[in-house]
């Protein structure tokens, strides 16, 4: 029975799959980090909060999670397999010499080598079944067809590969022109190069391993000749014919990516973002493996010295510097904005100024009151949260069940909209529904169409972006109003906005800008975050100095406040500020951090903008402001105001609990709470702010909110990608308890009646 166990620990020790597995740990860890990340992704360990993993257990095409996208995310990781086998050949094979006496040497190490990439794909398949069947109620067969056009697809690149390598691939004896038996020991020969002083521990070890057992032609388990007799310089010539052969291999494969990228404005190649994903990783491991063909181990110093000579360069000259633009905006040389503290000081608006946005916006609300036609109608502010694509849909089906069980009556009362991120496209969407049905653009807004509309896929057209120009060069340029701009992934992001939205959101800021002093529509105030030193840029179509206004007695105390907020329409004048593009202005307002790139301002130096919910998650401090410098009129104009929030998650969800603190958990507290409660201390501080304004206003002010998540195990991923249990869940959301309970106190305090819906 030893014996058996000894032979069999003998045999795990000569089969090289396994010797192979163990060099890429001690070896490799690199690409094997990659693998990790990888195994963590599919089984929702790592960034299942954003929805990473439903992007590769249910990838969309085309608008469908269908056969063709499985079969392109297959090849995709066909080629990450391939690009690791590369990878690994260069950094391994020539620990294990056998392999360059063996014919089409990188074939049969790539062979060996597949114990990692096989575990991986048959975990895949197992979790894209379970995913399909319970999150996409996907038939039986039709599950195992989608499992099959994945395997096919990475069965396809890889023999595709093979291809190349099979002509190419030269093994000892094609490069020579000897035969096995010419070769003779020699001073040179492999054992004496690894020959080394005998280290203490060695006596109790087993013997080095010089033949092994290995997976050969047609699959057939074979044991290796001895490679000791073999000369080492020889050996090494055959790795590096092999290594020059796959460089080529890699450097024709990352420019083949780079030039999709040409194609990305075209559907036809807006492939999944799981696609994207694999993509960026495999033109990493390959640029990396080519540059160790040349360098060898000087490659990490220098893609460290590159590096820092890469961001020196960005600092001191235009090189590197990767802007994204609105478009629409001039940023002409000399119509640039002195972005410093003078100016910003020289922005201080006068009392005429003041009073003269204040006397415009008064005359937009005398608008709104009589399209309401009462005498002192409810204010509605709207009040939306970030949160991608589920916010947006979030927002938009609250407000078209509302518009659709009051006849279109309730979104009279919505005056003004602000908040962040994806609730605020949401929003804007649903207003543009509003101009697009005055106008006779759409028979009806309350169409289930739109719904399906807000809730498609964006996430594709900009990882596809990513992944392929928008990582190293930006050398396609749009014009707009005479302006040309690099295309990047903000551009493929605000082309799927339209493409999406059958039309909407084609017009510029500026137009919007008749529409809300009709009173007929909202008003909208976006409020991106200026990352240069913690402002905000209040974005709107009309001007609201009024509310930067401050308190006479915030000055005779010696409070002196900061401009907190600076005006968009007044700060850049000299840019054409009206004709920016709508859709730059929903994206300034939602650049989620490293997935959407930062906006560049026309200012020296560029202020750089981003997501409105870094700073206000919710549009509150706007709210209370508005509230604050317009309360003379609201007091003396309407009954009161409702503060209508829609959130994408409750302020404290049910099933939520506290756990005990480990040890990491410690070291990477005070890092990890600052970002896990971010939200929360927005919540906490917002509630002060509102229950201190609520308290002062002498007129009634009412809080109503709709939360998508109240339960803490019923997640719906932060992304711009929803499953279809996820849509579902949005749509049913409106339903729950809380939810229903918070309709029929609005439409109470509106004095509304519920009639027959209008979904046609």
């Amino acid at each position: 029975m030893i014996k058996q166990v000894l032979k069999f620990l003998e045999g795990i020790r000569t089969f090289f799959p396994i010797n192979l597995l163990f060099s890429q740990v001690k070896y490799n860890l690199i690409v094997l980090f990659y693998w990790i990340l990888l195994f963590g992704i599919i089984n929702s360990s790592i960034g299942i909060g954003i929805g990473l993993p439903y992007l590769f257990l249910s990838p969309e095409y085309l608008g469908l999670s269908s056969y063709l996208a499985f079969l392109i995310l297959g090849i995709s990781i066909g080629g990450f397999i391939m690009a690791f086998h590369i990878y690994s050949y260069i950094q391994i094979g020539p620990k294990y010499p056998f392999i360059a006496t063996l014919s089409r040497p990188f074939y049969k190490f790539s062979l060996n080598n597949s114990l990692l990439p096989l575990i991986f794909v048959v975990n895949l398949c197992f979790r894209v079944y379970y995913f399909q069947k319970g999150q996409e109620y996907a038939g039986e067969y039709e599950v195992y067809g989608l499992i099959g056009s994945l395997v096919l697809g990475i069965t396809l690149f890889i023999l595709f590969s093979l291809l190349y390598f099979f002509p190419t691939n030269k093994d000892l004896f094609s490069i020579t022109g000897k035969r096995s038996e010419e070769f003779q020991r020699n001073a040179s020969n492999v054992q004496a190069t690894l020959h080394r002083k005998q280290i203490w521990y060695e006596p109790f070890m087993a013997k080095n391993v010089d033949r092994y057992y290995y997976i050969g032609s047609r699959f057939k388990f074979m044991q290796s000749r001895s490679s000791s007799h073999y000369d080492i310089n020889v050996l090494n010539k055959v790795f590096s014919q092999n290594h020059i052969n796959a460089s080529v291999f890699e450097i024709l494969l990352v420019l083949s990516y780079i030039a999709i990228g040409f194609f990305r404005d075209y559907e036809f190649f807006q492939v999944p973002a799981s696609v994207s994903v694999m993509m960026i990783l495999t033109i990493i491991i390959m640029l990396i493996s080519a540059l160790f063909s040349w360098f060898k181990s000087w490659t990490y110093p220098i893609i460290v010295a590159a590096f820092f000579l890469v961001n020196y360069l960005s600092t001191v000259t235009d090189l590197f510097q990767f802007k994204s633009y609105a478009f629409g905006l001039s940023y002409e040389e000399d119509k640039l904005v002195d972005y410093t503290k003078q100016s910003l000081i020289d922005l201080k608006y006068s009392d005429s100024v003041i009073k003269k946005d204040y006397a415009n916006y008064i005359n937009t609300l005398e608008n709104w009151k009589k399209q309401t036609g009462k005498k002192k109608p409810k204010l509605i502010l709207l009040n939306t949260s970030g949160g991608g694509l589920r916010s947006a849909m979030w927002t938009f089906r609250v407000l078209q069940e509302l518009d659709s069980l009051t006849g279109k009556e309730f979104m009279k009362n919505i005056q003004m909209i602000t908040g962040a991120s994806g609730g605020m496209v949401g929003a804007a969407y649903y207003r543009d529904l509003m101009i697009m049905e005055k106008e006779d653009d759409i028979t009806t807004r309350t169409s289930g169409k739109y719904l399906i509309n807000i809730s498609k896929d964006l996430l594709n057209r900009l990882s596809f972006s990513i992944s392929t120009n928008d990582m190293f060069f930006r050398f396609q340029k749009v014009e707009i109003n005479n302006f040309k701009y690099s295309k990047d992934r903000g551009y493929a992001f605000e082309q799927a906005l339209v493409s999406n939205l059958d039309g909407a959101f084609s017009r510029t800021l500026g137009e919007y800008e008749a529409y809300e002093r009709s009173g007929e529509f909202p008003t909208m105030i976006f409020t991106p975050t200026i990352v240069n030193d913690g402002r905000r840029l209040l974005v709107s179509s009309q001007h609201h100095g009024y509310l930067q206004a401050t308190d006479k007695l915030d000055e005779r105390v010696g409070l002196n406040p900061q401009m907190e907020n600076i005006e968009y329409l007044k700060y850049f004048k000299k840019n054409n500020p009206k004709e920016v593009s709508f859709t730059s202005v929903l994206r300034m307002s939602s650049t989620f951090p490293y997935i959407m790139p930062m906006i560049t301002m026309p200012t020296d130096p560029g202020m750089q903008v981003m997501d409105a919910g870094i700073r206000d998650n919710y549009g509150s401090k706007i709210t209370v402001r508005y509230l604050i410098a317009l309360r003379n009129w609201i007091k003396e104009n309407t009954s009161g105001v409702i503060v209508l929030k829609i959130r994408d998650t409750k302020k404290t969800l049910v099933g939520e609990t506290f756990e005990n603190i480990g040890l990491f958990d410690r070291l990477l507290l005070p890092f990890g709470n600052m970002y896990g409660n971010f939200p929360r201390v927005q919540d906490f501080n917002q509630d002060e702010l509102f229950s201190t304004a609520i308290r002062s206003m002498n007129y009634p002010i009412e809080v109503v909110t709709f939360n998508l998540r109240e339960n803490f195990n019923d997640k719906i991923s932060l992304s711009w990608h929803l499953t279809k249990k996820e849509k579902e869940k949005i749509i049913n959301a409106i339903h729950s308890e809380e939810n229903h309970a918070s309709l029929e106190r609005l439409l109470s305090i509106l004095k509304m009646d519920v009639i027959q819906k209008d979904t046609k």
